[in-house]
């Protein structure tokens, strides 16, 4: 069966960072993805995203870097995914723009840069409080952090642990000093605790512990910085906690489907940093 490259990410409406800007409405294309990965049927989500993929929906290719980002559906390929998030943001879609900017900031299928980073995410319009203008090697330098510690989260999390609506999860960062504290914590699901004979609400997640280490753990993994060319000042930020595609039927991480199903070809992919419109 031919199916599509690396299938991933979620509704474009759902992925773009609370209260950065106005999210376009998802494409009939990627809610057709969306809503395959959510029944479990991967055979389906594949053949719908290479669908899409011909027909160059943006939101849907999007999704496909994300799948095949995070191992949804299909074998993970961090480096394979970095194509189809620089060919949806090429078409300017703003999510895919700060996910690229990841990419770049990992060096993952591309060559790494924080400065480069910094002017995807910032195009993409990453929203951040405090700062006083900060260089553009330090916002890459953070958006990396952040975007790594959001896909472990996204990743790690157990499905229904975060429920919609409510704060986001936001934490302050000080690149030069590489001091982060939580701000606010998501809604977290409960589940019921019997062990005691009586009927008590638990949450079914510790957010700050998993916050705390999955930013750890993205600290640690990121390519090491000029700390010369960090600023020392803390800003604010939200982390990327959207379980669209993770939360999703329970199938999309158990029976992966191999990348061979995918059709990169169809597609007229970037490679190249530079070749992305630089914001001003």
């Amino acid at each position: 069966m031919k199916s599509a490259i690396g299938i991933g990410w979620v509704l474009a409406a759902a992925i773009l960072p609370a209260g950065a800007f106005a999210a376009p409405a998802a494409s009939r294309q990627s809610q057709d993805v969306v809503r395959a990965i959510a029944r479990g049927d991967c055979d389906a989500a594949l053949q719908l995203a290479n669908e899409g993929m011909r027909s160059d929906d943006a939101q849907t290719i999007f999704t496909i870097g994300r799948m095949l980002a995070e191992g949804v559906c299909i074998e993970p390929d961090v480096a394979g995914a970095t194509v189809y998030f620089s060919h949806a943001a090429a078409q300017g879609l703003p999510a895919a723009e700060i996910e690229y900017g990841l990419q770049v900031g990992l060096g993952a299928g591309v060559e790494q840069s924080y400065p480069r980073a910094g002017e995807l995410c910032q195009k993409g319009g990453l929203e951040l409080q405090g700062g006083s203008g900060s260089s553009p090697y330090s916002l890459g330098y953070l958006c990396t952090v952040r975007g790594l510690a959001s896909r472990l989260l996204r990743e790690t999390l157990p499905r229904g642990a975060i429920l919609p609506g409510g704060r986001a999860a936001r934490v302050s960062f000080n690149p030069a000093s590489g001091s982060m504290q939580i701000r606010s914590t998501p809604r977290v699901a409960s589940v019921a605790d019997t062990t005691t004979g009586t009927f008590v609400q638990r949450p079914l997640i510790d957010a700050q512990s998993a916050i705390g280490k999955a930013w750890r753990d993205a600290l640690n993994t990121v390519p090491r910085p000029d700390a010369a060319l960090l600023k020392n000042e803390g800003m604010e930020l939200n982390l990327d906690l959207d379980m669209s595609i993770e939360a999703g039927g329970g199938g999309g991480r158990t029976h992966l489907l191999p990348n061979s199903q995918l059709m990169p070809g169809d597609v007229p992919v970037m490679t190249s940093p530079a070749s992305l419109p630089v914001h001003h």
